[in-house]
């Protein structure tokens, strides 16, 4: 009898045990599932955070590359050639005020640098033809700060621009290179520096500065 209720205990101690360990071997499981669910979730957030980012960087750059420039327009005038004509022969008219291309006087070009007087259509078009850039301003009743203002600029560039008056335009400065035309109202020198820079040199002459 006692031996029998032994055995019983016995293979109840036994199931217990078994039971216990199957019971920790799911504690086991469960502890490490959550774990690795949890990793899964944080991985899955640090991705997600670096595609937002790399959206978010791609959309700045595409921005960045097509975003419209500060200040006024810049126009592109049809050329209407480089041909050269005697002081005094009469030519078409030309497509923009001032010139951005066409007739001009083969055997002059205008100093760079300031002017204080006007200088004609057909000289400043063959400084255009060598590259240079043309800043002139409309002040009927006199603007001594504007030209001041602009002489500053212009006289920081060793060559290759040039400021005069321009009486009868439209608007109170504008800015020529070849083919390129834009006009402002008030001085903006980031822009003005931009358009030297970006169109100086562009031009069918290559002469050095």
């Amino acid at each position: 009898m006692d031996t029998r209720r032994t055995a019983v205990r016995d293979s109840s101690e036994i199931a217990a045990r078994k039971e216990l360990k199957r019971q920790r071997r799911q504690e086991h499981l469960e502890v490490r599932l959550r774990a690795e669910a949890a990793q899964r979730r944080r991985q899955q957030l640090m991705w997600g955070g670096a595609a937002v980012a790399t959206l978010l960087a791609f959309g700045a750059l595409v921005f960045w590359l097509i975003r419209p420039e500060p200040g006024p327009p810049v126009q592109t005038v049809l050329s209407q050639g480089a041909i050269h004509i005697a002081r005094g022969e009469s030519h078409p008219a030309y497509n923009s005020t001032p010139p951005t291309s066409g007739w001009h006087y083969g055997d002059a070009v205008a100093p760079w640098g300031v002017s204080s007087a006007p200088i004609p259509n057909e000289v400043q078009v063959h400084n255009l033809e060598h590259g240079g850039i043309m800043v002139q301003y409309n002040c009927p009743d006199g603007c001594p700060e504007t030209v001041g203002k602009i002489e500053q600029i212009v006289r920081s560039y060793p060559s290759k621009v040039i400021l005069a008056p321009y009486p009868g335009m439209d608007h109170k400065i504008v800015l020529t290179a070849w083919t390129k035309l834009a006009y402002l109202d008030e001085v903006d020198e980031p822009f003005i520096r931009r358009f030297i820079a970006q169109n100086k040199n562009k031009a069918p002459e290559r002469v050095p500065d």
